[in-house]
């Protein structure tokens, strides 16, 4: 044994040999192995610790339970004992007297349990002293100090040499940890320094010092402490092995060879990897480092069975490297480039830092394989994403990069997809995803006709010549495709080729979202998507709020309680079709949710789809929701500066910056309405179609259920259908006048009722009689009206509204339309419940806008003749909360110049209206006056009236599927609606300049909205010929701030210049 060189050392050497020698040594024996005298040893025993003794017969021992933890290990924890040996022994290149007596212990420890693992964890301690090993005294002093630092939370002074320089720094150090490192068989301590600069110490920092570096280091007397938070497994998680950077991590892919794929994905190389096999055999590997420097020998390790894909910065670095050891070795490298294709760049940026075009169609075919899970759907769009840009591998599209003129470079993947598998079993597949492939940017098409040559047709497009694109075969192998071995569907009943349309529709929104959100990471960087609260926590946040109302005093929240709970009882049952009848002001808005929230979290369903009728109710619930769950986890979206219809070119218009940040209702909450939820369901165009496929496995409930788009009806109903049966959803149908649904929908479906006896809540609510009052004149009602204090008088049209307005007389009379913007109405809707609180006079007068989700109690309302649904909307503004007995509701049938002829459905639910109020006078508003009601009105249509454009017909077996032409014409609003914004206040004003000037102006258009009325294109047309619009941007129409004063009043909202055309309902 190597003679010691001082006593500490000795002592180390005297219990490594009483260790290995347990049957005791006498001193002599001790001095003779020790190469020293016997005096000597003497003199150092009597600092030896406590556990060496000495027998009667002079013998020296060690007692080995005294410094031991009693731990007992098993066969397979010895094992784990002999690996951490084994790492320490040949990861360290310096000898560590420490590390070997520490091994020794835990080598005897285990010695009588696993004598060949003891044997060879003794073995590693040999190795750990052998004097072939580097002696550092240096680097052990260091060590020590710096491990007494650490334990003992006191500073310490090192002098640290930098891999490049001369000078020795001084920092005054506080250790946090000491981490080893595989690489260079180095050690190195983490913790906040101060740099000495002068005459003082620098800001103190978080840095890390390589311990071999340290010259020298002396213990302080001043004290530290390691923050409680500080982890070390947090602090290095984004490392790759000890580098750490203030930055955010730096996504590195790497395109490693079918050689070496299988062991690459044999270990995992970092916490955040995620591998891609490929098709021909290679592996994308991909990982988020905080310093990709760090990874250059591993990456070099891997020599020619490895490309860099990105960041383009880290590929530089290995081509500049490559280059210089050709010429080291002497290796020719001015041979011609291999030919890169891209799929995008960004403006002014050179080559090297643009997209590869075999990244781009990996990364979407991936992100759309995940997007397309929750439809069952991940394989097809895998598939269309690897396939939708495969005529950018033309020259000409390549040179379009470099600001050619435009080529076609959608057709070709879907024309390859379709002469590959022809006569095979996966044809069918082929043929169904030529339409997501064609349609990837301009939209799903129509099938066409064969004989079709020109055009955007699928058979045209087919028949198109469009430049060479076989180059695709240098980078990609498509023999081998992940093909489903059957469609994961069940059929609607005698309608195959709509279910067949809406599998379709799902692959398509999977692409297009995944193309959008990747090349938006390409073009401007990750953006914070997906990352959302559980539909548990949420869940715990709605119990929360509600309990903040448990044990209600009065009889009527009592009630209410009483449908949450079962509500929230009945979430347990299996997805699939609810109903909640729950009659007006009974509280369906928090029972449906508080099911939805349970329903999701019991069933693993990722988002609540909240379908509203009017725009103006999105707001009240919305309100609602975002005070119980926070702004951040609820979306509103309705049709207000609709520009996803924008028919442009996306890579080049200031539209792109607006579709690039597109809602695409990845958020767990969504309040919507029915334009906008079911004319995206029939929508062909990317932008709207980007959310369907997270409507898959979503709670949807239908709000006012009554008001689904009646004409719509059976292809409506047919796309719930789908998403119920075939894409993991539940549906609730909440309503106070529950329409017989089940006639729409195939034979035996069951929609459940959520509340507890519909017919018992309605007798319980029964708070408003429904008189019919006969015809009444504007004088008539006027009068009537002007004899209460407070009432309400809602009629079918705004021009009806703001007549009767006119001739109210005394204080405190309103009215209320969409001709007024939401940030109006809110103003005005405030100050009637101030004075309906009060006791104060209030006369309303209204449209249509008061009758759904508005929270106002009147003692009397006045509602013209029209359907039994509205009806019961306008008496639930009636004696809501149950203050009165009993109070009255009149339907009156106006007779009036303001109430012009009504569209033939209005007039035909009016009528059936009158009859139900005929044979139900002592009850119209109950649950068999209720299906009476909808009976009678849907027995005056054949079946064809459901669906009076004939949609289910537009998808053939056969995959002969007309999008586009469906698109254009499901319009649940006809007339097409055009947003004007009223500089209503200053705020608006503010914006409205911002507007003017801003280059990104989907925040300041969301800012925008509560002042915003959407009106007729005749209506804006009569307003423009006036000279009161202008127009930004081409896109934004905007009442003239000078004329704002002349064209909106103050009480009655946007003022449309006279015409003699008909009025129209306005939702």
């Amino acid at each position: 044994m190597k003679r010691a060189a001082n006593k500490a050392e000795r002592l180390l050497q005297i219990e490594q040999l009483l260790l290995a020698h347990p049957e005791g040594l006498t001193q002599a024996e001790l001095a003779r192995r020790l190469g020293v005298d016997r005096s000597t040893i003497l003199r150092n025993l009597a600092d030896a610790p406590k556990h060496i003794y000495e027998e009667p017969d002079g013998r020296l021992k060690i007692d080995r339970r005294a410094d031991l933890i009693n731990v007992r290990l098993n066969l397979h924890e010895a094992l784990a004992v002999h690996l951490a040996a084994r790492l320490l022994a040949t990861r360290m290149d310096r000898q560590n007297r420490h590390a070997a007596a520490a091994l020794r212990k835990l080598g005897h420890a285990i010695e009588r349990w696993a004598a060949r693992l003891s044997q060879h964890v003794l073995q590693a301690a040999d190795v750990m002293d052998d004097a072939a090993r580097r002696d550092d005294p240096v680097y052990l002093s260091v060590l020590e100090c710096l491990t007494e630092a650490w334990a003992n939370e006191r500073k310490v002074r090192i002098w640290h040499q930098p891999e490049t320089g001369e000078e020795v720094l001084e920092y005054l150090l506080s250790p946090y940890f000491i981490e080893p490192y595989a690489i260079g068989q180095t050690t190195h301590i983490i913790g906040k320094a101060r740099l000495l600069e002068g005459r003082g110490w620098s800001v103190e920092k978080m840095r890390t010092f390589k311990i071999e570096r340290i010259r020298r280091a002396e213990l302080t007397t001043e004290a530290y402490r390691i923050p409680d938070d500080f982890d070390p497994r947090i602090y290095l998680a984004d490392a790759w092995g000890i580098w750490t950077s203030e930055k955010d991590p730096v996504e590195v892919t790497l395109r490693f060879s079918s050689r070496v794929a299988r062991r690459v994905q044999e270990s995992r190389w970092h916490r955040s990897e995620r591998t891609e096999p490929q098709p021909d055999g290679s592996l994308v590997w991909r990982a988020k480092i905080a310093e990709p420097k760090e990874m250059l020998p591993w990456i070099r390790g891997w020599g020619a069975d490895v490309e860099v894909l990105a960041p383009p910065w880290l590929r530089k670095t290995l081509e500049a490297e490559v280059k210089k050891m050709a010429k080291v070795y002497g290796v020719d490298s001015g041979s011609a480039p291999i030919t890169r294709f891209f799929a995008h760049r960004r403006d002014n940026e050179d080559r090297e830092y643009w997209q590869p075009l075999i990244d781009h169609l990996r990364n979407t075919a991936e992100m759309a394989r995940e997007f397309g899970k929750d439809a069952n759907v991940a394989d097809l769009a895998y598939i269309a994403g690897l396939l939708h840009d495969l005529g950018k591998y033309s020259k000409e599209f390549q040179k379009r990069l470099e600001g050619g003129p435009r080529v076609d470079h959608s057709t070709a993947g879907a024309r390859e997809l379709l002469s590959l598998f022809k006569g095979t079993p996966y044809e069918l597949f082929a043929r169904l995803l030529t339409y997501p492939i064609l349609g990837h940017h301009a939209g799903l098409p129509d099938y066409g006709n064969e004989t079709d040559l020109e055009g955007s047709t699928v058979c045209a497009r087919l028949k198109k010549q469009v430049p060479d694109y076989n180059a695709y075969k240098s980078e990609l192998h498509l023999t081998n495709l992940p093909f489903p071995n059957h469609i994961h569907i069940r059929p609607l009943e005698g309608h195959l080729g709509f279910s067949l349309s809406f599998l379709v529709r799902m692959v398509y929104s999977s692409l297009v979202d995944a193309d959008f959100q990747e090349t938006e990471t390409y073009m401007q960087g990750a953006k914070p998507r997906g990352i959302h609260t559980s539909m548990s926590a949420l869940l715990e946040r709605f119990l929360a709020y509600i309990g903040r109302f448990d044990n209600p005093a009065d009889e009527i929240n009592r009630k209410r309680s009483e449908t949450l709970k079962t509500c929230l009882e009945r979430a347990v049952e299996k997805p699939g079709f609810f109903k909640l009848t729950v009659p007006t002001g009974g509280g369906k808005t928090l029972s449906s949710m508080g099911f939805a929230l349970k329903h999701a979290a019991e069933h693993g369903l990722r988002r609540i789809i909240y379908v509203i009728p009017f725009t103006t109710v999105i707001e009240q619930n919305a309100g609602v929701f975002k005070d119980i769950f926070g702004e951040d986890h609820v979306l509103e979206h309705h049709s207000n500066f609709d520009w996803e219809s924008k028919d442009d070119d996306r890579t080049n218009s200031s539209v792109e910056k607006l579709k690039l940040a597109a809602e695409n209702w990845d958020i767990p909450i969504v309040v919507t309405t029915n334009v906008q939820f079911f004319e995206s369901l029939f929508a062909n165009q990317p932008s709207r179609c980007r959310k369907l496929h997270n409507i898959a496995r979503s709670v949807i409930i239908f709000d006012e259920a009554q008001m689904l788009p009646r004409e719509y009806m059976r292809p409506a109903m047919a796309a719930v259908w789908e998403l119920v049966t075939n894409y993991g959803a539940s549906a609730v149908f909440c309503t106070a006048t529950q329409p017989p649904l089940e006639r729409f929908l195939p034979k035996g479906t069951e929609i459940r009722e959520l509340a507890p006896n519909p017919p018992d809540l309605f007798n319980f609510y029964k708070r408003v009689e429904v008189k019919h009052a006969g015809t009444l004149t504007d004088e008539q009602l006027v009068k009537q009206m002007n004899d209460h204090e407070q009432v309400l008088c809602i009629v079918n049209t705004r021009r009806h509204a703001s007549g009767l307005f006119t001739g109210l007389q005394g204080e405190g009379n309103y009215h209320l339309s969409t001709l007024m913007c939401p940030a109006h109405r809110r103003a005005k809707l405030g100050e009637i419940k101030d004075r309906l609180s009060k006791g104060k006079p209030c006369r309303v007068v209204a449209t249509t806008v008061m009758e759904a989700g508005i929270d106002l109690d009147f003692p009397v309302g006045y509602r013209a003749l029209t359907g039994l649904d509205s009806i019961n909307q306008a008496a639930g503004r009636v004696n809501r909360e149950m203050k009165r007995d009993i109070s009255t509701l009149f339907v009156f049938e106006p007779d009036s110049e303001f109430a012009r002829r009504m569209p033939a459905y209005v007039q035909q639910s009016a009528e059936v209206a009158r009859m139900v109020l005929r044979d139900h006078s002592a009850a119209p508003i109950s649950v068999d006056a209720i299906k009476s009601y909808f009976e009678q009105l849907y027995n005056l249509h054949n079946q064809r009236a459901f669906d009076y454009k004939q949609i289910m017909e537009f998808f053939s077996e056969d995959g002969r599927f007309n999008f586009k032409r469906v698109a254009d014409v499901f319009r649940i609003i006809e007339t097409p609606n055009v947003t004007v914004i009223v500089p209503y206040d200053d705020k608006a004003l503010s914006w409205v300049e911002d507007l003017k000037n801003t280059d990104y102006p989907f925040s300041v258009l969301r800012k925008l909205q509560p002042y915003t009325v959407s009106i007729f294109k005749s209506e804006f047309d009569r307003l423009a010929s006036k000279g009161v619009i202008v127009t930004i941007n081409d896109l934004y129409h905007v009442l003239n701030p000078n004329d704002v004063q002349a064209y909106y009043d103050r009480d009655r909202g946007l003022l449309i210049p006279d015409s003699d055309g008909g009025d129209g309902l306005f939702f």
